[in-house]
């Protein structure tokens, strides 16, 4: 498994604009937290639940024959581990929003951040789970974002500096915030996820002979 992307020590949010530029920074995974509080509670759900569906479908058929094995660990961890699947996938048939993020999705993040924050967590301990709060946009979006707006001074976080003109990691200190076990939501219970949920599983067979499970 990926290591984890250390959690910072000290947060300063400073004045942000609405830039809609993506980041590139290459993927980086991260693990579970290590001292979980208590489980997310989830409501009941009826057959389906209604969704926006924008950006890319994942999920297709011709989608899933090209996955990689980073991707099939996601998704074939997924009710062990929703933390790890939240930072590579969204909830199937909402579709991933790719490319530069919009000022309303720059508003969503700021919106998190600063919930999260206030909570006392670390940025950085759970991608998935803060993912959770901008829909269309998955864990690892979410970090490279925000490692976008440390690079051009929106938000400061001492644990990070740049050196020779690329952002560094230059503070690891472990986390000793909780971060509550996630769930994969209610919206998992609905027939038309279920429905792709063995869809996913069939191809992965088909064309990686893997279980899905």
């Amino acid at each position: 498994m990926s290591t984890s992307e250390s959690p910072s020590p000290s947060l300063q949010p400073l004045s942000v604009s609405t830039s809609s530029n993506n980041d590139n920074i290459p993927v980086e995974s991260i693990a579970s937290p290590a001292s979980p509080a208590a489980p997310v509670a989830v409501n009941p759900t009826k057959s389906s639940i209604k969704r926006s569906k924008v950006g890319e479908d994942v999920f297709t058929e011709s989608c899933v024959k090209t996955w990689q094995d980073s991707r099939i660990k996601a998704w074939e961890g997924r009710h062990l581990n929703p933390e790890g699947y939240y930072f590579r996938f969204v909830i199937p048939g909402e579709g991933q929003q790719n490319g530069g993020w919009s000022s309303k999705e720059h508003a969503l993040f700021m919106e998190r951040y600063e919930e999260w924050v206030a909570k006392g967590r670390k940025m950085g301990v759970a991608w998935g789970l803060f993912s959770r709060g901008i829909p269309h946009r998955v864990g690892y979006q979410c970090m490279n974002y925000y490692r976008k707006l440390l690079e051009k001074k929106k938000l400061k976080d001492d644990a990070y500096e740049v050196v020779n003109g690329k952002l560094k990691l230059v503070q690891r200190e472990k986390s000793t915030s909780h971060v509550p076990i996630m769930e994969l939501g209610p919206e998992w219970q609905a027939d038309d996820v279920k429905e792709i949920e063995r869809n996913v599983d069939q191809w992965l067979a088909k064309y990686h002979s893997r279980s899905g499970r």
